[in-house]
């Protein structure tokens, strides 16, 4: 009862604020009488786009309605729908509203036509404009429209010599629905020769039904409250949706199967193997039902809609056979390049659109902004429609604008001129204005001129074609178009031409496969045997068959690598089974390779199983192609995340982690008689801690290390046995990485890794749910989410946990390594120690703890980072990088695919670059700039994938180690000598953990009341 009292009492008080609101802004007049909350919905009746024509005339060319809780603003001129089109307003103007169809059918608001507009929607078209509609693909696929149309005609003139009385409407949504379904997946669905005409009928009715549906036709879409007393409609947009993406779905594992197809969706997987954390299924399925959509019913009504109206001006038809029959005459079939030397046949194609255009209301936008139109305010989340019908039929535009008159579009037109075919907006206008345009104009061209030339044509008992509209989103014919028809010459011939193709296309196929399967040996022989002799490679060391190199390889790999470097040259080249490898230990090559063009080509990322299975299917910054997406993951993490100004805010999480250490330090070396003397401390897991706490608190704020942190001790434990786990299995370490074969046999080593892949996610996941909770919280994820909300369809959960574990995974255990790295280097170092502490003595003193901040003062201690950055790399070979072309580097030709190792463990021991380069000297950095050190230092990588952490991981070291040797006297263990051996793991770590004597110096002591009170 409370939910029946309640709810209607605050859905009118939100109708009141709703409508106060509008009352402060210069709104476009509107229809009177609108009534409280669902506004002016009672008043929508089909076709609405003679609705808006009516009220455009009662209210002028821009009107203002409200549909129960949507704004909407009607634009019906010609010069408004330009002011909203052009400049900063097209930008405002180019998201979509949402309706239940697009989330339900079109993968929740993702494909081109219902996405936000965006970085997502700008790679979507980028995609269509170049990858499928563009006009070399068109001419591609140039046969299938020639096939489709000569097989209309066969159809044709096979149903006119039994019966002259011919129904066209099914005929020109076989052609067109055949056209674009063989264009995307090379499937006949229409036709003697179609496959599976069960599912063919089952996706037209869909298509039928998504026309129907679409543009919110549901009063729930405009007054949600209703969806509470019944989701009916919901249900059954769902339904259709589960539907339609099954038959898109099959149709892509289909084309998956057909290795040798020549369709849309297998050059669409083609780029997905290239680029598979973009070009997902989801997004190629919605690339489909774009194209299938948009191009299949609007084609067929257009072609019905121009031969109705000729059919109804018969001096107008036979105007337009005079100028076929003198063009190209009854010789042979009009060609798409006859064309351009067709004017007649493009007006009327023109004359078409106008007065019919297949889509009378363009595609709804929404604002994202407050803007003016026409002089009145349009506000935020306005629903924007734009009345094509009207602007095609205003008086002002047009010279008798209901006539049906292709001449109008004779001769040249200037600015303002009527009549002008630059008015038309059939594809709408502005940036989502149809991609598909040429497409449509193609073969509604093409097929209106096949008909004209093949066949004579008359209306059904001399009766008036019936024009009525139907009230259908595609503006369909009530009536479906009869015709008599009687063919011409040239069709007899099309008729003989057809009969003789069909009898030797069975002996050519035949051919085909004889000749093409020797054919394809000779080139497997080719490419496995003589490719590599096309290469002047590096050089390297002696392979073995189908192994190559990889029986050489044993760890530490980075010292392997450097010995075949002291044999072969700075840049040599090896072989992992089927994959070539080539390793280059040059500062100068790489500076060749990291710069220009070559930065560029060599911007991607080899494809290894830890990638595909831990980083979401090679979609986090530091395992995704170079691409789109990568970019834009670039820039989150350069301006969301990892800025000055997002480290400069948590500051305050470094210094707090950094006196936590100190004081855990200071208990651990401060006796029971209060008196402080050299203790025997363990500094790897206090670094640990130390790091991954940073770390985490930055992405999440959950603090998961120390002895003041009781809750979730097992998903903290786990999360760092993750962390090191994966990187051992990072880097390809499994030979079925190199040699594909050995999947055959099982793959233990891949579901080991899919494993660590899942647990992983379980963890963030569980990370990412409690800080959606926290909406207070002040962390990385939070941020990540609010930007969510904005932009739901980029900021996905998977984007955010790819963002949460690259942060995790590259900030916690190389800043702990360093650490621990640069601390076992003062203590062999006395003398370095000793310098670093009186630096900071002098600069800082002994009454306050060194900040941030001060680092800029203490060159010295800048430089024992350098110079531990320099020995101690924690990466000593650089992720690996692949070119996309073949390029040279060195003089050497480097093969697309190549994976590229940099050794910057070599590098940074290379004695033509550093001063007796194996010896722990920081004075070696004094006056060394950032451009004179960039290609000789490289701890995290270099040129466009170069470590975006960079900057946060030299802070976090640089103040903890700034602040061990202010509050610590430090000595090496007595009797021990300092193991210097490396792990074998992608991180460089110590092979035995440092311990150390440690004992508080006097600031210490001052510093504790004061810790105690800032923690």
């Amino acid at each position: 009862m409370f939910y029946y009292v309640i709810l209607p009492l605050a859905l009118l008080l939100i109708a009141y604020k709703f409508t106060s609101k509008t009352k402060r802004l210069n709104l476009p007049p509107s229809p009177p009488h609108s009534l409280p909350i669902i506004g002016h919905h009672r008043l929508i009746k089909p076709p609405v786009h003679r609705l808006f024509h009516r009220l455009a005339k009662a209210h002028g060319p821009i009107f203002y309605l409200r549909l129960g809780t949507r704004r909407a603003v009607v634009i019906s001129s010609s010069a408004l729908a330009k002011e909203c089109f052009t400049g900063h307003n097209d930008v405002v103007v180019s998201n979509r509203p949402r309706f239940l169809t697009s989330k339900y059918i079109a993968y929740n608001y993702t494909t081109i036509a219902t996405t936000p507009y965006g970085d997502h929607w700008r790679n979507l078209r980028k995609i269509c404009s170049l990858e499928i509609v563009s006009s070399k693909r068109l001419a591609n696929f140039l046969h299938i429209r020639k096939e489709e149309i000569h097989r209309m005609l066969t159809r044709l003139s096979r149903d006119a010599l039994i019966n002259n009385e011919v129904e066209l409407e099914s005929l020109f949504y076989d052609l067109t629905f055949n056209n674009i379904v063989r264009m995307v997946t090379g499937k006949i669905y229409y036709g003697e020769d179609a496959s599976d005409k069960a599912e063919a009928d089952t996706f037209k009715k869909l298509i039928a039904y998504i026309t129907s549906t679409s543009g919110a036709r549901h009063p729930g879409e405009y007054l949600p409250f209703l969806k509470i007393f019944g989701r009916s409609f919901e249900k059954k947009v769902k339904a259709v949706g589960e539907a339609m993406d099954a038959i898109l779905q099959r149709l892509l594992d289909e084309c998956r199967g057909n290795k040798d197809g020549n369709t849309m969706v297998n050059h669409l997987l083609s780029l997905q193997q290239q680029d598979p954390e973009y070009y997902s299924e989801v997004i190629i399925k919605g690339l489909m039902l774009g194209i299938m959509f948009a191009a299949s019913e609007t084609s067929a009504v257009t072609i019905e809609w121009a031969m109705a109206s000729l059919l109804n001006h018969p001096e107008l038809l036979e105007k337009l056979k005079l100028e076929i029959d003198e063009k190209i005459g009854q010789g042979r079939l009009i060609e798409e390049t006859d064309i351009p030397n067709l004017p007649y046949l493009q007006n009327v194609v023109s004359e078409t659109f106008r007065l019919y255009p297949a889509a009378p209301l363009l595609v709804p936008r929404l604002t994202v902004e407050d803007i003016k139109v026409g002089g009145y305010d349009v506000p935020r989340e306005t629903m924007v429609m734009v009345n094509a019908w009207t602007i095609h039929r205003d008086p002002e535009l047009w010279t008798e604008p209901e006539r049906f008159n292709p001449d109008r579009f004779n001769g040249e037109r200037g600015e303002g001129d009527k009549d002008d075919v630059r008015t038309l907006i059939t594809f709408g206008s502005g940036r989502r204005m149809c991609p598909g345009a040429g497409l449509a104009n193609k073969i509604v061209t093409l097929a209106l001129g096949s008909l004209i030339q093949c066949f004579d044509w008359g209306r059904v008992n001399g009766e008036e074609i019936d024009m009525t509209e139907g009230p259908e989103m595609a503006m369909r014919k009530v009536v479906p178009l009869r015709a008599m028809c009687h063919l011409r010459p040239v069709m007899n011939k099309l008729v003989t031409d057809s009969k003789r193709n069909k009898y030797y296309k069975g002996r050519r196929t035949k051919m085909l496969y004889l000749i093409l399967i020797p054919l394809l040996v000779l080139v497997a022989y080719k490419f496995i045997y003589s490719e590599t002799h096309r290469f002047n490679l590096p050089p390297g060391p002696p392979s073995r068959p189908i192994v190559g190199h990889l029986h050489l390889m044993k760890p530490p790999i980075h010292r392997l690598l450097q010995s075949f470097a002291n044999k072969y040259g700075p840049i040599f080249s090896l072989r992992f089974g089927s994959r070539r490898v080539v390793v280059i230990t040059s500062s100068s090559l790489v500076q060749e390779a990291f710069t220009g063009q070559n930065d560029i080509n060599l911007s991607s990322r080899p494809f290894q199983l830890t990638a595909k299975y831990v980083a979401y299917n090679y979609t986090t910054v530091g395992t995704a192609p170079y691409g789109d997406h990568w970019r834009n993951l670039r820039r989150i993490c350069a301006l969301e995340i990892l800025s000055s100004n997002r480290l400069t805010n948590f500051l305050h999480i470094r210094k707090d982690e950094i006196r936590i250490m100190l004081m855990r330090l200071s208990r651990d070396t401060t006796h029971s008689d209060g008196g402080s003397r050299f203790t025997h401390v363990e500094l790897e897991p206090l670094f640990s801690d130390l790091t991954f706490n940073n770390i985490v608190r930055m992405v999440t704020g959950k603090r998961y290390y120390g002895d003041d942190v009781n809750n979730n001790k097992e998903e903290a434990e786990l999360f760092k046995k993750l962390v090191y786990d994966i990187a051992v299995y990072s880097g390809a370490n499994h030979t079925a990485d190199y040699l594909p074969v050995l999947k055959l046999f099982g793959n233990k080593f891949e579901e080991e890794v899919k494993a660590l892949g899942k647990s992983m996610d379980e963890i963030l996941q569980r990370l990412l749910d409690e800080c959606r909770r926290d909406k207070d919280g002040n962390t990385m994820v939070t941020h990540l989410l609010s930007l969510q909300e904005q932009e739901p369809e980029y900021y996905s959960d998977v984007t955010i946990k790819g963002l949460m574990m690259a942060m995790m995974l590259a900030g916690t255990e190389t800043s702990a390594i360093t650490l621990e790295w640069a601390m076992t280097n003062l203590l062999r170092h006395p003398d370095v120690l000793k310098k670093a502490r009186s630096e900071i003595d002098e600069k800082i003193g002994e009454d306050r703890l060194i900040d941030e901040p001060d680092i800029a003062v203490l060159p010295y201690l800048q430089d024992v980072v350098s110079e531990t950055f320099r020995l101690f790399p924690v990466a000593p070979l650089l992720v690996p990088r692949t070119p996309t072309e073949d390029m040279k580097i060195g003089g050497y030709d480097i093969p697309r695919d190549t994976i590229v190792i940099v050794s910057a463990w070599a590098i940074h021991r290379d004695p033509e670059l550093w001063d007796d380069p194996e010896r722990f000297n920081p004075d070696r950095f004094k006056g060394c700039g950032s451009e004179l050190c960039a290609y000789k230092l490289m701890p995290f990588g270099n040129g466009r994938r170069v470590c975006p952490g960079a900057g946060l991981g030299r802070r976090i070291v640089t103040l903890a180690l700034g602040s061990l040797i202010q509050c610590f006297d430090w000595e090496n263990v007595k009797g021990e000598e300092i193991d210097m051996s490396e792990s074998t793991g992608l991180g460089m770590h110590k092979l035995d953990p440092l311990r150390a004597m440690c004992r508080p110096r006097p600031i210490m002591a001052k510093l504790l009341v004061e810790l105690e009170k800032c923690l």
